[in-house]
């Protein structure tokens, strides 16, 4: 009830009560509302007696530890815990916080824009209330909680040791006979490689996963082991990729390059700040600072994604990335590609 008292002050606790029921059920926090209660210095005073946010992101660990490192500077009486790993494990995670009233998440970032979708149309989400939420596009706000966070392309990869004067450049010299048993690609660790592997059909023709399981690739949870092993020199090419989860070794000097094929595809990053947290009040700041310029300059300032701001030096135009279409499939679509997938790569 003490945090209650802050958000909505001079309310009697039954009062209180209907207010957090209000809020659970219809996902307030509404600006509007929020404001009409309080100004959001008081929200920052809260977060600060609320003491730490905790994050979960399915980010590459460089660009979650960089956005951990200016939320520290920006707001040094809040800590911050952040775990990360891949879609599919930490929506797992996090499904059992909710479902087991368990204290952990307070804010996610993931490709799993779906999920986030149904949880705010079941008012799961918070609104983001911040000095940031005035100016944030549009478009980039879906059901009024879904945060895009961020934009990257998805590339293809290779060890410049390895590979010679004649690097690939499209999803077809993925299947050139030097590359045999060289080529790496990932597991479908989240819905988003679904989406991947179902336009790669489409796009390179239906018998196309077929050739790419001839070719005997090495198969990885997600990109970041994908990158290790690349610059590693444990395989020669990574079909599945992005710059955030290269461009940290990139700079530290493996042997590693990336090209943006053509045709191509994107993704998003959403991030929704769960309404089921210990620390709600903590929880909106840390979306604010990441919807803010230096949030968003630590984000996709280093050149690797794309921000829905326009004021960020460094990113990637959004309007060059085409992000695949996650409404195409649900979870029928998604257990169905599971299956088939399964039956040609295992």
């Amino acid at each position: 009830m003490k945090q209650l008292d802050t958000i909505f002050p001079g309310l009697g606790r039954f009062a209180l009560a209907t207010a957090l029921l209000a809020t659970t059920v219809t996902a307030a926090f509404a600006p509007s509302a929020v404001y009409a209660q309080q100004s959001w210095n008081n929200v920052l005073a809260a977060a600060k007696k609320e003491g730490k946010v905790v994050l979960y992101s399915a980010t590459p660990p460089s660009l979650g530890n960089r956005l951990v490192a200016g939320f520290k500077k920006a707001y040094p009486d809040i800590d911050i815990e952040f775990t990360r790993g891949p879609s599919g494990e930490i929506l797992t995670k996090v499904g059992q916080e909710q479902s087991g009233g368990v204290d952990g998440a307070d804010v996610f970032i993931s490709t799993e824009l779906e999920w986030f979708r149904a949880r705010a149309k079941e008012g799961k989400l918070l609104k983001p209330v911040g000095p940031e939420a005035a100016t944030w596009p549009a478009k980039y706000i879906r059901d009024g909680s879904v945060i895009t966070a961020g934009l990257e392309p998805l590339t293809i990869v290779y060890n410049t040791k390895l590979i010679g004067a004649n690097p690939p450049t499209s999803y077809a010299d993925m299947l050139r006979p030097e590359y045999k048993g060289r080529l790496g690609t990932s597991e479908l660790a989240s819905t988003l490689l679904i989406a991947w592997y179902d336009w790669l059909e489409k796009t390179q023709g239906k018998d196309y996963l077929q050739k790419l399981r001839a070719q005997n690739p090495r198969l990885y949870n997600g990109t970041t082991p994908l990158a290790q092993s690349l610059a590693a020199g444990e395989i020669a090419v990574g079909a599945f990729g992005n710059i955030t989860a290269f461009k940290t070794l990139i700079d530290q000097g493996a042997p590693v390059k990336y090209v943006l094929p053509n045709p191509g595809l994107g993704f998003e990053y959403a991030m929704g700040g769960l309404a089921w947290s210990r620390r709600l009040n903590a929880a909106l700041v840390l979306m604010d600072y990441v919807m803010s310029k230096a949030g968003q300059t630590a984000w996709s300032g280093t050149g690797e994604g794309a921000s829905p701001r326009t004021d960020v030096p460094g990113a990637i135009p959004a309007a060059a990335i085409t992000a695949w279409d996650s409404s195409a499939y649900p979870p029928d679509v998604v257990n169905k590609y599971r299956a088939y997938w399964s039956g040609i790569f295992k």
